[in-house]
């Protein structure tokens, strides 16, 4: 089991946090995997048109995108926080891009390798046409350039919108500048009320929703919940009206109907719920729970591999059939998931979890040293 915990580049890990990136990741493998079953089938599926409100919650899967937003403000706004609030180190801008550099874009250039390799050999998309879109996916580029997701992976769009809000944050990070606890919240609840605002009512300049700005209010809601769950430093009380908020929250999360209004203002329900993850008493539960916390840990290489992973294995199980539409559907999506979840942990034990190491590209170097020195003996040995 820990070989399957994250590495974290602070001294603790926060299961909580990656118990969320569970529900997440599930979003989007329901989204994801429902398309699949619904549409690329022997013929079309539907749900039974009284179970509406499974099909809604399964089509608004796509919502787990806003909650990774959101995660990610909260993960990238703690060390400006500890910098300003709590009298932490100073964050050094060169070790913050660079840690970028090494964790992720190993597991996300491999995984657009592999996916370039499936259009071309299952596909047989000719690799010229699809080495422009290649290296603009690499460069995190692809929306900028083509004005659309990926066609390499189009989930990637997402992770385009993460780097430019990378890039911002230490930014951002000068409002934990302001000593006065009520003011500073203040100011990022003021700040997330009017990108809600303004994104409601819609923006007339082209393709302004391949920008971070777009989606500002997920990650300033996570600037304002790292101040909430941070600063001060102190246990709340978990209580029972909290796992109430949760219930309440979650439903409404993934059950209100889609719109620009809704879009825009699902962080004044996500802020709510992710603080009943902690202070709960069922949800900090259940957020805590082994195997909720490790799939969640390994989000960003299930992120990264399902689509292939979904399409390639329903090739083999589309034509597995159940009594009714709804037990198709429902099998077939299961078995989907979980073969995305369980190859994903294999790139994730293989691939992403040694990136987590900030050491990683110096131990590399000096194994690669040895392993040369010895070659080297090897070959001048009588």
């Amino acid at each position: 089991m820990l070989r399957l915990r994250r590495i974290t580049s602070g001294a603790t890990w926060i299961p909580q946090i990656d118990g969320l990136r569970f529900i997440a990741i599930i979003a989007v493998l329901l989204v994801h995997s429902f398309g699949e079953v619904s549409h690329q089938g022997l013929k079309p599926l539907a749900l039974p048109s009284n179970a509406w409100w499974i099909t809604r919650i399964l089509q608004n899967g796509d919502r787990g995108v806003q909650l990774f937003f959101v995660i990610s403000g909260y993960i990238l706004a703690r060390p400006f926080l500890r910098q300003h609030r709590l009298e932490g180190h100073k964050v050094k801008l060169s070790t913050y891009f660079l840690r970028r550099m090494t964790r992720l874009e190993p597991p996300y250039i491999l995984s657009l390798l592999i996916y370039t390799a499936a259009l071309c050999g299952v596909l047989h998309t000719p690799f010229h046409e699809l080495l422009p879109h290649l290296l603009a996916s690499m460069g995190y580029a692809h929306g900028l350039l083509y004005y659309t997701g990926s066609t390499i992976n189009f989930v990637t769009w997402s992770l385009e919108i993460e780097i430019q809000f990378y890039i911002l944050a230490p930014f951002l990070g000068n409002l934990y500048r302001v000593k006065h606890t009520a003011l500073r919240r203040g100011i990022l609840a003021a700040l997330i009320l009017f990108f809600c605002f303004v994104n409601s009512r819609g923006v007339p300049f082209a393709y302004y929703d391949l920008t971070p700005l777009y989606y500002m209010q997920y990650f300033l809601s996570g600037f304002l919940l790292t101040d909430l769950l941070e600063y001060p430093r102190h246990t709340s009380r978990q209580t029972w009206a909290w796992d109430l908020v949760s219930l309440v929250g979650w439903s409404a999360i993934f059950l209100l109907v889609h719109s620009r209004g809704t879009s825009a203002c699902l962080p004044l329900l996500i802020i709510p719920v992710y603080l009943a993850a902690f202070y709960g008493k069922a949800s900090n539960w259940f957020f805590r729970q082994p195997f909720v916390a490790l799939t969640g840990g390994m989000c960003y290489s299930i992120y990264l591999m399902h689509m292939l992973i979904i399409s390639a294995s329903f090739r083999a199980i589309k034509y597995l059939r159940m009594p009714g539409n709804a037990a198709t559907i429902a099998t077939q999506m299961a078995l989907l998931i979980a073969i995305a979840i369980a190859v994903s942990a294999l790139y994730f034990v293989l691939i992403e979890r040694p990136c987590m190491d900030p050491e990683w590209p110096r131990k590399l170097w000096r194994k690669l040293r040895r392993l040369e020195g010895k070659e080297i003996a090897r070959s001048t040995a009588p």
